[in-house]
């Protein structure tokens, strides 16, 4: 008999919580937007973000799960929907918020939930409701400054969170394929390279695609999807399709994930 495999990592795989460092991660984000960036997104939709999220998650796991639990997710989640998502209106956070919720514990697939919650309610929101939310890649500054901060705050998360090798393949290829987009398909080469260097890009590469919960648990398994998302973001932006990041991960995780846990559960029941 062989040892089981794990589908999902578990938080208790850690030694040090990663998702403290993200809560401090995203909270210097917030902190920064309101007092020095100048963020489009008002302290009330950090508030009624952070409401949403954590009374959705309490109470869905006292359902589901029959137990209260610390929501220290929820929190990382709603601080998630208030930096990536823009509204004139309170009300899409508050959507986005929910949505982000319900589906982790709804949609669920072999033992967790399959989506990253922040991107499958971002893509919902932006996707159906264009009128009334846009993503958030202007309001960042692309100052050299906050760049060097959340490069620095990114891999420190990300080394934590034993999602380096996610980062670098993710980055590594989507820096080919902006090569390839420049000249094979006669993208301006800077236009093509440009999103490496904003940070809306880093926040998505540090923050979203590196969630331990919705991303394979051994290496070769996340180097794998960190280059199928970065090749689905590539035709998306060849097919001048906006909001390329956000819809390459939902897209990567129905394409991916749904196999490559198939494919583990069945090797875990091979070799029991």
């Amino acid at each position: 008999m062989e040892k089981k495999l794990d589908l999902i990592t578990a938080w208790t795989d850690y030694k040090f919580d990663p998702r403290n460092l993200i809560l401090i991660f995203l909270l210097s984000f917030v902190v920064a937007g309101q007092t020095y960036l100048n963020f489009n997104q008002g302290v009330d939709a950090i508030i009624v973000s952070i409401l949403t999220t954590v009374t959705t998650e309490l109470t869905l796991a006292r359902i589901i799960l029959k137990k209260w639990i610390i929501p220290k997710s929820a929190f990382i989640t709603a601080l998630g929907v208030s930096l990536l998502i823009n509204s004139y209106l309170l009300w899409p956070y508050v959507l986005t918020a929910f949505l982000s919720i319900c589906i982790k514990y709804i949609l669920r697939f072999k033992g967790g939930h399959l989506f990253n919650p922040n991107n499958i309610g971002v893509v919902i929101v932006i996707f159906t409701l264009p009128q009334f939310a846009v993503t958030t890649p202007k309001q960042w500054s692309n100052g050299f400054e906050v760049m060097a901060i959340i490069l620095l705050l990114g891999f420190v998360v990300a080394y934590f969170a034993k999602r380096l090798d996610t980062v670098i393949a993710f980055l590594s290829t989507f820096t080919m394929i902006a090569l390839v987009r420049s000249f094979v398909f006669g993208a301006p080469l800077l236009a093509a390279l440009g999103p490496l260097l904003g940070a809306s890009m880093q926040l998505f590469t540090f923050f979203m695609i590196t969630d331990p919960k919705t991303t394979p648990n051994t290496r070769k398994g996340r180097i794998l999807f960190a280059i199928f998302i970065a090749v689905v973001d590539g035709i998306l932006r060849i097919q001048r399709i906006p909001n390329a990041p956000f819809y390459a991960l939902f897209i990567s995780t129905i394409l991916f994930m749904i196999p490559y846990r198939l494919y583990l559960s069945r090797r875990s029941v091979s070799n029991v």
